[in-house]
């Protein structure tokens, strides 16, 4: 298959390199359309697949317009060469003697010689081939996601179970098989209602905390204020504040979009006055990147 590729690619040259010297050998533009009509039937026999089979086929007008398409391209690719040509000749001061028929026999010669290299039904089986493993892998795709908030309520049902020492490991192993069948939005909403209930267990606040500090699950619920929906949610519990500080930076350094979203200065400073030192750090460096972020979306860190 690779030397017989090869070969057409030689047949090819010549099929080019006869404008190429009729340019160098100083013959009118007048060649220019003998040349077209060879490259034209190089194409007819190199992919006879691509033109009518049968002569019902050249009444309809699209077979017309395609071989005036093709037409077109090959008068460019003519022009180009033969051009090419005519410049290196002028360019080198080369006129060499020799009879029109060289350069348009090295063309026509490429047309037999391609023919004996080249089954076009290789080709045909070779588009067939492509076409089909291209259905295929557009078969294969999933469709979109839709919203569907009962589902993501039954599925989302383990994570409130989850013991309160899971590792978050864990918790993002679940989140990872979760967003092949669920809207990052219907993940959010269905663990922020398990969150209505007064005993809401620490492992699910956390497992919200994790998601809602989430870069995805940011982009997704823009504008929702998902991450002072966490903070809330972490209550007064200095390690659950803690890792919403920590989270949020970590989200600030890979979207500065979320900014708007996150908890400004005002409120991460009243719970920073209620935390232990360790937690109240965390918030700190929150609200010293909130600040700087602060001019990046036309509001002033001092106001």
């Amino acid at each position: 298959m690779v030397t017989r590729m090869r070969l057409l690619q030689g047949a090819a040259a010549l099929l080019y390199l006869g404008p190429l010297l009729a340019g160098l050998g100083g013959f009118g533009w007048s060649v220019v359309p003998v040349f077209t009509a060879i490259f034209l039937l190089w194409l007819v026999v190199i992919r006879p697949q691509d033109w009518p089979q049968q002569a019902a086929g050249w009444a309809r007008p699209e077979a017309w317009l395609a071989l005036l398409m093709r037409a077109l391209v090959q008068v460019v690719l003519v022009s180009v060469c033969f051009g090419i040509g005519r410049g290196i000749g002028g360019a080198a001061g080369l006129l060499p003697a020799m009879p029109v028929g060289l350069p348009l026999g090295l063309s026509f010669a490429a047309i037999p010689l391609a023919r004996l290299v080249w089954k076009p039904t290789v080709m045909a089986e070779m588009d067939s081939f492509l076409d089909d493993a291209l259905q295929q892998v557009e078969g294969l795709q999933p469709p979109p996601l839709q919203r569907d908030p009962a589902l993501a309520l039954r599925l989302t049902a383990p994570l409130a179970d989850l013991p309160e020492t899971v590792p978050q490991a864990e918790i993002e192993a679940h989140f990872a098989a979760l967003k092949q069948h669920l809207l990052p939005e219907d993940i959010y909403e269905a663990l922020d209602a398990r969150l209505q209930s007064p005993d809401a267990p620490r492992a699910l606040r956390r497992t919200f905390i994790l998601l809602a500090t989430a870069q995805r699950c940011n982009e997704a619920c823009r504008g929702r204020a998902a991450p002072v929906r966490a903070l809330q949610v972490a209550g007064e519990d200095a390690s659950l504040v803690e890792l919403v500080a920590r989270r949020c930076l970590t989200l600030l350094e890979s979207d500065v979009d979320a900014w708007g979203d996150c908890p400004n200065p005002t409120a991460l400073g009243a719970v920073a006055a209620r935390m232990p030192p360790r937690a109240a750090e965390a918030i700190h460096a929150l609200i010293v990147r909130t600040r700087d972020l602060a001019p990046l979306n036309g509001y002033d860190p001092e106001g």
